[in-house]
């Protein structure tokens, strides 16, 4: 950056500096020669002026509103010839000069303006060339940082260090990726503070900056767009003075370079998700060898000699839902259950615990290998996961079952669906946003222990094979009504409801349930019983079509 006084100091031009001596830290943007009297015009501000003084010609009065019409277009400077016009500067100009702070300097006539252009143009010439040379070198610091795999971290700690500055690396759910400290770190508190600000401007692809309390020069925010989306946020605060015009550029390779990790950690997840959701529903299908149970345990980093149990969080409902079109609201739910699975596995990654998830429907599945404390140990964070779970979706409500340790691998599947139904029995008793484990299981838990189809038809035969007959015999309903029935908590409007009949219609055909099997509804047992022969339904059909049961 060029300023008015590198220009003063240029050797054998003997400028005279007459005025604004506080302002010669102006930086000149470029040097312009006129002789009118009126130039603002053809100026874009950031200009050096140099003048004869012909365009000064006139009444005092005249001089003084013509010199303050420059110093409001922004101008950094004005040189005067003098020995042509004028043989020295007039006082009124000087004068109103120094009021305003205004470098004004006298050009002595043996002196060609043509001197002044060319030397600003070489110190410019130069100084851009030095620019390029240093931003080729930042350039190629961050690629290597980049092509050596040293991550994030690398990245934000060479950009605190080449601008001596604090940085904060946010993604879109204000989530720190990462941060680098040049002189003194941003406490946690002010951390928090800072993402509420620019959550405010998440949609703003542009850069921009935030005043805030206790960070003096203010901070520079610049969205990181990845695959067309904003995958993150930078956050910079200089630890003193401005950003110069050099600090910029290496911004703007830092955020580069961060645009091309994140692609890459994009790339990486979806694949490790991928893995990761075929081989849950290989695990919950029984389509897998203990062998290949272990082996695939061992990709992940988990140790397959070791324990290993399922927890799975279940989406309820969405407590809130924005008004739109039905495309925008299944854009939304997509997106609520991505940042689900994300928070789950933020929340994890903190834990000691060996972990991998997948996405499944409206719900996400965690392997889980919990090392010393077991099941209790999980039990005690699946309390914490949901309360954190709430915290960052407000909007969404979650159930989280627990099924039992396994230390044999095929048996994982059991532990699948451990957590599965523990879930469906406490929502009986205590609707959403439940946490339930094997405990809750009851009697459910031998009908899961169950491993033969033949012995879950024998049971389903015994409670609701006579009503399965009559449906058949008489082209009814019954079977789906009372399951919708048991569904909805005895509630008859809901189920009603769902069925698309009236309540009258629903109560005459539990009537008929009762009397073609001989139970009664009004009872706790029959109606468990009932339940668990659905559910002994639904583990035949699974169990027959060789895949996992998913919510719809």
């Amino acid at each position: 950056m060029i300023t008015v006084q590198d220009i003063l100091e240029i050797p054998d031009l003997n400028l005279k500096l007459l005025a604004g001596n506080k302002s010669v830290s102006n930086p000149v943007r470029w040097v312009h020669i006129t002789e009118v009297p009126d130039p603002t015009g053809w100026l874009k501000g950031g200009e050096l002026l140099l003048t004869t003084g012909y365009g000064f010609t006139g009444p005092e009065q005249q001089q003084v509103a013509q010199l303050k019409a420059l110093i409001d277009h922004n101008l950094s400077g004005l040189g005067f010839g003098t020995g042509f016009s004028f043989d020295k500067v007039p006082e009124c100009l000087v004068k109103v000069a120094d009021e305003y702070s205004f470098p004004l300097f006298e050009v002595p006539y043996h002196v060609p303006f043509i001197a002044i252009t060319e030397a600003v143009a070489s110190k410019i010439v130069n100084e851009q060339y030095s620019l390029l040379q240093r931003s080729l070198a930042v350039h190629e610091k961050l690629t290597k940082i980049v092509l050596e795999e040293k991550g994030l971290d690398a990245i934000l700690s060479t950009l605190s260090a080449l601008v001596g500055c604090s940085a904060v690396l946010f993604d879109f759910h204000g989530v720190v990726l990462c941060e680098a400290t040049y002189r003194r770190r941003l406490g946690a508190e002010l951390i928090a503070h800072l993402w509420r600000n620019i959550s405010d401007q998440r949609a703003n692809r542009q850069d921009f900056a935030l005043s805030m309390e206790g960070v003096g020069s203010g901070v520079q925010v610049y969205p990181v767009v990845a695959s067309h989306r904003i995958g993150a946020f930078l956050a910079v605060v200089k630890d003193s003075g401005d950003f110069s015009d050099y600090d910029r550029i290496i911004l703007h390779h830092v955020v580069t370079v961060t645009a091309l990790e994140l692609v890459k950690k994009k790339a990486v997840d979806e694949t490790e998700k991928r893995l990761a959701g075929d081989f849950f529903d290989e695990l919950i299908a029984s389509d897998l060898y203990e062998e290949e149970i272990a082996r695939r345990l061992a990709f992940f980093g988990l140790d397959p000699e070791a324990e290993h149990l399922i927890v799975l969080v279940d989406i309820d409902g969405f407590r809130t839902f924005g008004d739109g079109p039905r495309e925008r609201e299944e854009a939304v739910v997509q997106d609520v259950k991505e940042r689900l699975h994300w928070a789950v596995d933020e929340f994890m990654a903190r834990r000691d615990m060996l972990f991998v998830s997948a996405s499944r429907s409206d719900s996400v599945v965690i392997l889980v290998q919990p090392g010393k404390g077991g099941g209790q140990k999980v039990l005690a964070m699946a309390g914490e996961l949901q309360q954190a779970i709430d915290k960052m979706l407000p909007e969404i409500a979650v159930s989280i079952g627990i099924g039992r340790p396994h230390r044999s691998l095929v048996d994982l599947r059991q532990s699948y669906y451990e957590a599965h139904y523990a879930i469906k029995i406490r929502k009986l008793k205590d609707g959403s946003g439940v946490l339930a484990s094997f405990d809750d299981l009851g009697s459910y838990g031998l009908l899961l222990g169950l491993q033969d189809t033949l012995s879950l038809e024998v049971f389903y035969d015994s409670v609701l094979g006579k009503l399965r007959e009559y449906d058949e015999q008489n082209s009814s309903d019954l079977v789906n009504s009372l399951a919708c029935f048991l569904e909805a908590n005895g509630h008859w409007g809901d189920a009603a409801e769902k069925l698309y009949v009236h309540r009258h219609t629903l109560r005459y055909r539990m009537k008929r349930v009762e009397e073609i099997t001989g139970r009664d509804l009004t009872l706790s047992q029959d109606r468990m019983e009932f339940w668990l022969a659905l559910k002994a339904r639904e583990l035949i059909d699974q169990a027959k079509k060789g895949k996992p049961g998913r919510e719809s």
